[in-house]
């Protein structure tokens, strides 16, 4: 009976394992299909509506009408040819069938309905939308009718609108109030009839919309407002909000109305601030007294540096009138001033070596007193004129004798020619070996206690199964009885984790169809709507990276995104990475200020170049990544962090996917990720992926299985299950201000002092932690969709190694965080997430060893009978290859990766790869486990080939 029921589950999963091949070369056939598609529907709508030819249509009405959609985004369309095809289809059976769908249960198919509808433009589609927005509770949906109502916006539309904002969620508020801003030109007749209300919600919804215009009625009002908080002796945080809010729009507009002398000086800070930065558009020699006048030593001095920055480099005559006026400053004044001088070092020591060179003399010394040196330093390496480097190395051989790291960098960053005038050698920056952290007593004790559990675990159930016999059986009896015990323990173990992988399975099935569905559903007319998405820093650490930074660097550069800033940060490389940089981008180093928001290892030097303004380099002390990381966050100046591994590269459009996918519902998302596929074999230009094709070595082809199973049938499926605790550190998204406050990534010179290897899946875990306790609404998501392209360790001995730091991290995060497993004040993540990774993925390596060791004795000996052996297979091995072939379809839903020929090739490693890789993989772990009870907090270097270009 247990034999036959063995041979049904086989041939069930062998039938399924054939029926996935046919449908991923079905599938590739379809990708092939798609593109001659598009191109009959556009030629449909060509000969069909412009040359008015009576031609059939070759292809569905919801394949011509999404082709409609995209050459709509695209080019202007005549309203007559418009409304023609609209009357030939708005009551096709698809469209029927949307129609309907509006008002479905499921939120993902009243999304996906709304958004066809909306696009026929017609009276009756507009009053479908606003009927269904009318009922609506989920805020996400309500945005969705909204964002898609643009065309059809009336004043009776706009007050239900405006009315939605009492009792909304903060989010929702913020973002309605954005796409009506950026709409503005439709909806500004509506303003007026809200002005004397005193609803909160529709105040605040008001002064969110006017930083898009500006009139007079809305100046009016938001000085109105202004005055009303500025009178109040106390002002909450909401209402501290609401003041910033005005006053950058103000700055925005209308600078005149801060501009003044009397608010430079007020009692409030918010309005010091800004109109300290409102001078900025008074550009007179009487605006730079006041402001100069105005200097407190409180933090807005650096406001004010700013600002003046921008004042005098916009008039030269401002500038010169400053540099003038120098000596009567005092010295407070002259020591901020001299930073704003720095800028323009080159100019200064020019105009005034021949004519006040004890002026240039005091400010150059000014400049040394506080480090500020990186410009003359540039000037000295450059300088052909012999006397005036006498002049300049003379004030800075005083300051060097008084200052030793004013030395060090000397030594470093002159020329040698130039050091040997100043009786100076050549100093090489020291590689400093990183600290040793201490022993983790605690960690390891917690190690061998569950690993002594996990060795004695089988034997120990064997005992209690039979207890009443196992005194009496003879050693051998006993032994093979154990042996055989022990397989059908493993095919109980392997039964499990394959139920659990099934469901994965199945969800991700589901999730990634409504990803791709929903991003279907978000046009980059929609996305690159002002301030809708938020700016991003993308944080890049790089060690030891020559050989595919720059592909890295500049694929990132050229990502489409409205708003983003690129910072690759140098962790000590060893080889020539900072060097290859320097020269590639033309980088020129510059003294810039560091917000320390959180501890790190030292900066060595900061680099920017004129010609790409959102690229930033820093150079610092090896720490490892995630102490690199936190110096980028440190530096950045975006609201969102994105930590992306140097050697990886981003699809172009792959950020604008990961942060849309925030637009889905108005949660607040503590972390995002997207989807890591295998490059080796791939071909880059510029960043661009212009070839992509499998790896030629075997162990790569192995690994991009195992890949495409992790992040397309695993991630997903946990994001569904809100129980996601990794999201990969090559490629993720994270709330900057979250970061900070929760301590950045984890690292010895961080204030949680202590060092990880596995800091993208630790800090993941902090923050749904640090969420669950504060009882926030939070989000962690995969976005499959999303994709960043890395290179594969391509040898045995590299990849091993690779996964012994994956293995330590996973173990150092379990016993960190051991407070929230099996917990349920930590709801699906200590329930679900945390039991899974400790069971199957730290335990489970020494389950399936004993195993393997026992089936290879039972095998050897004969001992096991064709039910167990046939049960085994199916488990452990043909449950692995249905995984895997699923996995291989679900990689290709969307876009096409591989050539059919490469497909098959692939196939056939799909299945070869659960004979021998995963059990060797699986038996490293269990060895890698001892390895972190010796953990060095290591991030460690891989040998690498570099990207093909």
């Amino acid at each position: 009976m247990i034999y036959d029921i063995v041979i049904g589950i086989a041939i069930s999963l062998i039938i399924i394992s054939l029926v996935l091949v046919c449908a991923i070369l079905i599938q590739k056939k379809r990708h092939d299909r798609h593109i001659k598609n598009v191109d009959k529907a556009r030629t449909y709508l060509i000969k069909r509506y412009l040359d008015k030819e009576a031609i059939p249509l070759n292809v569905s009405k919801r394949f011509f009408f999404n082709a409609l959609i995209d050459v709509d985004e695209q080019i202007h369309l005549e309203p007559d040819i418009r409304e023609a095809i609209v009357r030939d289809f708005e009551n096709v059976h698809f469209m029927r069938k949307m129609k309907r769908q509006i008002n479905s249960k499921i939120a993902f198919k009243r999304k996906i309905a709304l958004y066809y509808v909306s696009k026929l433009r017609t009276k009756d589609a507009y009053q479908r939308l606003m009927k269904r927005f009318s009922v609506e509770k989920n805020e996400a949906v309500k945005l969705r009718i909204i964002y898609n109502m643009r065309y059809g916006m009336n004043e009776t539309y706009l007050m239900q609108i405006m009315e939605s904002f009492v009792g909304a969620s903060n989010m929702y508020q913020r973002r309605l109030a954005t796409v009506l801003g950026s709409n503005i030109k439709r909806i500004y007749d509506i303003f007026p009839k809200y002005a004397k209300d005193d609803r909160s919600e529709i105040r605040h919804a008001l002064i969110r919309m006017s930083s898009f215009f500006a009139d007079s009625f809305m100046t009016a009002y938001m000085l109105e407002h202004m005055n009303n908080l500025l009178n109040q002796t106390y002002l909450d945080q909401e209402q501290q909000d609401t003041l910033e809010t005005i006053l950058k729009n103000l700055l925005k507009f209308t600078p005149e109305f801060l501009n003044h002398k009397d608010y430079i000086v007020h009692q409030n800070p918010l309005l010091r601030k800004y109109a300290i930065k409102a001078y900025e558009y008074k550009t007179t020699k009487e605006a730079i007294d006041e402001l100069m006048a105005s200097f407190d030593v409180s933090e807005l001095d650096d406001v004010r540096i700013e600002t003046l920055s921008q004042m005098v480099f916009k008039e030269q005559q401002l500038f010169d009138d400053l540099l003038n006026k120098f000596p009567r400053y005092n010295l407070y004044q002259k020591q901020r001033t001299a930073v704003i001088f720095n800028e323009r070092l080159e100019y200064i020591i020019l105009k005034l070596y021949y004519t006040k060179p004890e002026r240039l003399r005091e400010i150059i010394s000014i400049l040394l007193d506080q480090m500020v040196i990186e410009s003359l330093i540039d000037f000295i390496n450059h300088n052909k004129n012999e006397k005036l480097e006498r002049f300049l190395l003379a004030i800075m051989k005083n300051h060097a004798g008084l200052n030793e790291e004013m030395t060090r960098q000397f030594r470093i960053y002159l020329d040698p020619e130039i050091l040997a005038t100043m009786g100076l050698d050549k100093l090489v920056p020291e590689r400093k070996t990183r600290d040793k952290p201490p022993i983790e007593k605690t960690k390891i004790r917690w190690i061998f206690k569950w690993v002594a559990f996990t060795i004695i675990l089988l034997p120990l159930i064997y005992m209690i199964l039979h207890i009443n016999t196992i005194w009496t059986t003879d050693i051998n009896d006993t032994l093979k009885g154990y042996v055989i015990g022990v397989n059908e323990y493993m095919v109980v173990y392997f039964g499990v984790i394959n139920i659990i992988y099934t469901v994965l399975l199945l969800l991700s099935f589901v999730g990634s169809r409504r990803q791709v569905a929903l991003a279907n559903t978000r046009k980059k007319t929609l996305l690159f709507s002002e301030k809708l998405l938020p700016g991003i820093s993308i944080i890049a650490p790089a060690y030891n990276e020559s050989l595919s930074i720059i592909e890295s660097v500049t694929s990132l550069l050229n990502l489409k995104y409205p708003d983003y800033e690129v910072v690759v940060v140098n962790d000590g490389s060893k080889d020539n990475t900072l060097q290859i940089l320097i020269d590639h981008f033309e980088l020129e180093r510059k003294h810039a200020p560091v917000n320390l928001s959180l501890n790190t290892k030292n900066i060595r030097a900061i680099y920017l170049t004129k010609t790409i303004p959102n690229l930033l380099v820093v150079d610092k002390e090896n720490g490892g990544k995630a102490d690199a990381l936190n110096v980028g966050i440190n530096v950045s100046k975006k609201s969102f962090v994105c930590g992306i591994d140097a050697d990886s590269i981003l699809e172009g459009d792959a950020l604008l996917k990961l942060a849309s996918a925030m637009l889905d519902d108005t949660n607040t998302y503590v972390a995002l990720g997207g989807n890591i596929y295998p490059a080796n074999g791939f071909k880059f230009d510029k960043g661009k992926a212009e070839y992509r094709g499998i790896p030629e070595e075997n162990v790569c082809r192995f690994q991009s299985i195992e890949y495409l199973r992790a992040f397309t049938s695993g991630r997903i499926g946990w994001s569904m299950m809100n129980s996601l605790m990794i999201i990969s550190g090559a490629f993720g998204l994270f709330k900057k201000d979250l970061l900070i406050e929760t301590g950045g990534y984890l690292t010895s010179s961080s204030k949680l002092k202590k060092d990880t290897v596995g800091e993208d899946m630790e800090l993941v875990v902090r923050l749904t932690r640090q969420a669950l306790e504060r009882k926030d609404k939070y989000k962690v998501k995969y976005v499959y969709n999303a994709y960043c392209y890395t290179e594969l360790p391509s040898d045995m001995k590299t990849l091993l190694k690779q996964r012994n730091r994956w293995q330590r991290g996973l173990i150092d995060i379990l016993s960190y965080h051991r407070k929230i497993g099996f917990n349920p004040k930590y709801k699906q993540i200590g329930l679900i997430g945390y039991p899974y990774f400790f069971i199957f993925e730290f335990l489970g390596p020494f389950f399936e060893t004993q195993g393997y060791i026992m089936l290879a004795l039972g095998l050897i000996f004969g001992w096991l009978t064709p039910t167990v052996i046939l049960a085994i297979f199916t488990v452990s091995i043909l449950f692995g290859v249905v995984i895997s072939l699923s996995s291989l379809f679900m990689s290709e839903k969307e876009i096409k990766m591989m050539s059919t020929s490469e497909l098959m090739v692939m196939l056939g490693y799909a299945i070869m790869e659960n004979f021998g890789y995963r059990q060797l993989i699986s038996v490293h772990r269990m060895f890698s486990t001892f390895s972190a009870i010796r953990e060095t907090g290591q991030w460690g270097a891989q040998k690498r080939k570099g990207f093909n270009t």
